[in-house]
């Protein structure tokens, strides 16, 4: 490594940086920065210049939604489906202290273009896709509706509001109410009833006790939910072909769904989905923008979406960091100096994916970032849009079989985590 005058925040005695190409179009860089206090600061940057880069960048949870894995055991599973993974960094929020499903995500999930988790509405998210032309970072909204018509009848509701897909019954990562900013709410609240639960949250969960919720055969077996819950097994022709009080070993086969109704929805669900029973289940309705004004479709098996949050750099300025983006100027996850992953788009439209380290690394303690400082540093990359992903110990980068950064996690192992991103040979 050199030294180099060109430093990523200012305050550092000597900043070192070195890169190499992982394959055209696709290069791999380290910062080293020795602070005023003798500490080092660990960067990794992945850059993908999509002029010349013939691969393709994806989005994974693995081999389940409900379940968590490594980055690096996700880059390994597309090795093993012979796309040749190259890098790969962890994805965004999940919901690490649910049990019935502590790899949900926590917003807006898109792989191979399904949609695999709905959105924290309002959140900021992350768009890959087809090629880097389908590539943006924005706020984003989804909807989607159910009708169970029984044989021989009516449905008694008809265009149900399905309030989450593959994801805890009554626990909502990240909040979120309606579509838009004066969307229904649902009647979602938080715990301490401290914050909006209309607004995304980071990090924060909110609470429904009247929930339906959608699984998909991405989710796996659903384990065990207590309460008031009614589940019906629908089959690929969108047939109810089982009915059940619980939803302990209920699993969706290909093309199927399993419903899940809790409290007072689970009365609708006895009614209207008996066996025999039509299911209409439209795709979902999913739109971007600060109003939820511009639909989106995703066309292909290219796109992908990470959730995210907060939006560090828009237009090319920094923050602002609010109530509106899922934090406030006092918000837990702002001022700590903690390990960070964020993504970025530059003017000449190349991603940038980061990883910043914090708590160790080869020569010692190490200091992470503040989101203030993480917004600065991405701007100082050259990114004029990026949005904040999971950090802490969740905080991975992953190159061309090995990890290139020094997880944070309490274990001093690489974090089991809900989603990656993957840039692959194919």
């Amino acid at each position: 490594m050199s030294d180099t005058s060109d430093r990523l925040l200012g305050e550092t005695t000597n900043e070192r940086r070195a890169s190499c190409q992982v394959a055209p179009g696709l290069t791999f860089t380290k910062i080293e920065s020795t602070l005023q206090d003798g500490q080092t600061r660990y960067v990794r940057v992945l850059s993908v210049d999509f002029a010349a880069f013939t691969g393709k960048i994806r989005a994974t949870t693995g081999k389940t939604v409900k379940d968590r894995e490594r980055t690096s055991d996700m880059a390994g599973l597309m090795a093993s489906q012979g796309l040749e993974p190259l890098a790969a960094v962890n994805g965004g929020f999940f919901d690490i202290a649910s049990e019935f499903s502590p790899g949900a995500l926590g917003g807006l999930t898109v792989a191979d273009g399904k949609i695999l988790n709905s959105a924290a509405n309002g959140e900021a998210a992350l768009t890959l896709g087809n090629h880097g032309t389908n590539l943006w970072i924005d706020k984003v909204w989804s909807q989607s509706r159910i009708t169970f018509t029984p044989p021989g009848g009516s449905p008694s509701r008809p265009d149900h509001v399905v309030d989450g897909l593959n994801r805890e019954p009554g626990r909502i990562q990240g909040c979120g109410g309606g579509m838009g900013p004066a969307g229904e709410n649902d009647r979602n609240s938080h715990p301490d009833n401290l914050i909006d639960a209309r607004m995304p949250q980071l990090g924060i969960h909110c609470l429904d006790s009247d929930e339906t919720i959608v699984f998909t055969e991405d989710f796996g077996a659903l384990p065990f939910l207590p309460g008031t819950v009614r589940a019906v097994l629908v089959g690929a022709d969108r047939t109810v072909k089982q009915v059940s009080d619980t939803t302990s070993g209920l699993v969706a086969g290909p093309g199927e769904h399993v419903v899940v109704a809790t409290g007072s929805h689970a009365a609708w669900l006895q009614t209207d989905a008996v066996v025999g029973s039509q299911m209409s289940l439209p795709a979902a309705d999913v739109r971007r923008g600060a109003s939820a004004e511009t639909a989106v479709y995703f066309n292909g098996t290219d796109d992908a979406v990470v959730n995210g949050g907060p939006w560090l750099v828009k237009n090319g300025a920094e923050g602002p960091f609010d109530f509106n983006s899922g934090t406030t100027p006092e918000h837990a996850y702002l001022t700590p100096m903690n390990s960070r992953t964020a993504a970025g788009i530059t003017t000449d439209r190349k991603l940038l994916l980061v990883v910043v380290d914090k708590k160790s690394g080869p020569a010692g303690p190490a200091h992470g970032l503040t989101m203030p400082q993480l917004a600065q540093a991405m701007k100082n990359l050259g990114a004029t849009e990026a949005v904040n992903l999971d950090g802490g110990g969740s905080s991975t980068m992953w190159v061309k079989g090995a990890l290139a950064n020094h997880p944070s996690d309490g274990t001093g192992e690489e974090r089991y985590v809900g989603n990656a991103i993957v840039v692959t040979a194919k």
